[in-house]
């Protein structure tokens, strides 16, 4: 069935031009304008003096130019202290308001920006990893900072301009009947010409803010990826995607500026409009008597003040519609259910000999593929754990789902007999000690990366855990020492430097349950053998889960559990599993093939 050009109006128009945008922006913002109610209260008690200014400037250069004209100096002495007056209060006035309106706006958008940040640290890792962190990033560099349409004096002047058109109406009509209901001649036309142009603002900000997010994308993609863009030669096509994406994002900034100096244009031609009526009809009227200069000067003065504030009010329909989209895009993460009320924070424990149990797990990143399947494990304590398989059988998905990263969709995890849901994130997380595959570090120095692990890290546990991680020495090779700054991601340190910082990080939580991750796969030989030591100790009455594809490391753990397509298909000894027929004998052979036939390549 063919929409018509009608209905396709009326679909845009119901869409645009509904409370439901309305009652949407400010129920996310109506918090945050709350607790700014101070400063809120003093702009709208200025809402009365700024009205009485508007209207008592007027009448006082009407006045003046009424005494001016009958030669009265008396009069012109005892209006001078007046006009003193009011432009003393006006100065206090217009200071109260630039103070108070930033106090209101920078601080709806600091505990905005704030609630926003918790919210997203506080979301499952399974939407986290699904956002785009160059979108993240735009939230808050531009999102945020494009609510001025709903906050601060523009939530003011929804209240302050129909209150100013009324009393200048009102005014005006005391002056002159005929002139005051000229001027509110123009009042359909600013109000529709404000609805129009609000809409396509709109609508042309949605675009802006999408691209303004894949453009922060793009950057942030390339330069941390610029060792693979450089490898692979991408740097022109890389160039070229971000100079297309700036040039539409330029081509839709002009289509802005066009709306909005198409909208602002009209509203000045709709005010001079007013204005020259206003002024030779007045002055025919001045001419035959009917009104005085200052009458005339009066009014000519105040008619501006009853057209901006319709146009004032479109203009303000017009930054709403672009504030909106702004809001939908935080609304979009904000709505999104998060894991944990509170932000979790290491919680001190005394480190404990705990048995770790998996029932009836079954588990999937997505739909068309279940990684477990009524999965049954149980973990000794106290015991070493080699987890090994091939590349998919669900290793490191084990470690996400005990530390609560993923939920899984039924099924119980316990730790001591307590199911981890009955953990805090806090208190489960602080139980576990995790050195992962791909080591992540901060930008900062070495300190700053090491004292995370908790608080209250003395300098002298830091250097032993340095020490026995084997990486002290490399450390105070440094001019800084451990106040050398390791650059963003620990790009300046090699992949075995970062992996024996977070294993000294590992060393300094000193958790109840250690997860090694390939934790020696970028060490050499020499340092292997030394951090080996290290862990060993570490992991002393620890349950320790060991996932490694060197199955050298694993030789010695307590049981050895062989994962297949996310089945447990054999459980034993590096001994017992090395004489019998199955996976695990043939993972070993192919690892001895391989290590062979390195060695003969070297040869």
């Amino acid at each position: 069935m063919k929409i018509t050009r009608r209905q396709q109006l009326i679909k845009v128009f119901k869409e645009f031009f509904t409370m439901k945008d309305i009652l949407k922006a400010f129920s996310l913002l109506r918090p945050f304008i709350v607790k700014h109610r101070t400063a809120y209260f003093v702009l709208f008690g200025l809402l009365a003096v700024d009205i009485f200014l508007t209207i008592a400037f007027a009448s006082f250069f009407g006045k003046i130019a009424d005494a001016a004209v009958q030669a009265d100096f008396n009069q012109i002495k005892s209006l001078v202290p007046i006009g003193i007056c009011l432009v003393l209060v006006s100065i206090v006035t217009s200071f109260m308001d630039s103070y108070f309106e930033t106090v209101a706006t920078n601080g709806v958008k600091r505990d905005l920006k704030n609630h926003l940040f918790s919210h997203i640290l506080r979301l499952p890792s399974s939407k986290v990893s699904t956002m785009r962190s160059g979108e993240i990033i735009t939230h808050f560099t531009n999102d945020v900072h494009s609510l001025d349409g709903v906050i601060g004096y523009s939530l003011i002047n929804l209240v302050r301009l129909p209150l100013i058109f009324i009393a200048v109406f009102i005014f005006l009509i005391q002056i002159n009947v005929t002139l005051s209901l000229l001027s509110l001649l123009i009042t359909p036309i600013a109000l529709v010409a404000g609805l129009l142009f609000g809409l396509l603002l709109r609508r042309n900000s949605r675009l802006i803010h999408s691209l303004f997010g894949k453009i922060n994308t793009h950057i942030n993609e390339t330069f941390n990826g610029i060792g693979v863009i450089r490898s692979f030669t991408l740097e022109k096509s890389s160039f070229e995607n971000f100079e297309d994406k700036n040039e539409e994002l330029f081509k839709l900034e002009k289509e802005n500026a066009k709306l909005q100096g198409w909208f602002y244009s009209g509203g000045s031609l709709i005010s001079s409009a007013t204005f020259y009526v206003s002024l030779l009809l007045g002055a025919y009227y001045v001419s035959k008597n009917i009104m005085t200069v200052g009458a005339l000067l009066t009014f000519v003065n105040l008619v501006n003040h009853l057209v901006y504030p319709l146009t004032g009010l479109a203009g303000q329909w017009a930054g709403f519609q672009r504030s909106v989209t702004a809001v939908e895009r935080i609304m979009d993460v904000l709505e999104e259910p998060a894991d944990s009320e509170e932000l979790p924070s290491y919680s001190v424990s005394k480190p404990l000999m705990s048995f770790i149990k998996f029932q009836d797990i079954t588990f999937s990143y997505d739909e068309s593929h279940k990684v477990f399947v009524n999965l049954n494990l149980t973990i000794p304590a106290g015991k070493v754990i080699a987890i090994v398989g091939p590349s998919g059988a669900g290793k490191s998905t084990l470690f996400n789902l005990l530390q609560s990263f993923y939920k899984q969709q039924s099924g119980e995890i316990y730790i001591d007999d307590i199911s981890v849901d009955d953990f805090t994130l806090s208190k489960l997380r602080s139980m576990i000690a995790h050195v992962p595959q791909e080591t992540f570090l901060f930008a900062g120095t070495f300190r700053e990366n090491l004292k995370i692990a908790k608080p209250g890290i003395s300098e002298a546990e830091m250097i032993a855990a340095a020490k026995d991680a084997y990486i002290h020495d490399f450390i105070m090779s440094l001019p800084e020492g451990y106040d050398t700054e390791i650059g963003e991601r620990g790009i300046k340190l090699s992949g075995g430097q970062k992996q024996r910082v977070a294993i000294a990080r590992a060393i300094l939580k000193d958790a109840s349950i250690l997860l090694l991750d390939e934790a020696t796969s970028a060490l050499d030989s020499e340092t292997e053998f030394h951090v080996k030591g290290a862990l060993d100790d570490l992991m002393k009455d620890r349950t320790t889960l060991v996932i490694a594809h060197r199955l050298s490391t694993v030789e010695n753990a307590d049981v050895i559990i062989v994962l297949d397509q996310g089945k447990i298909v054999q459980t034993g000894t590096h001994q017992e599993l090395i004489t019998q027929p199955g996976l695990y004998r043939k993972l070993h052979k192919n690892k001895f093939q391989s290590k062979k036939a390195s060695a003969l390549s070297l040869a």
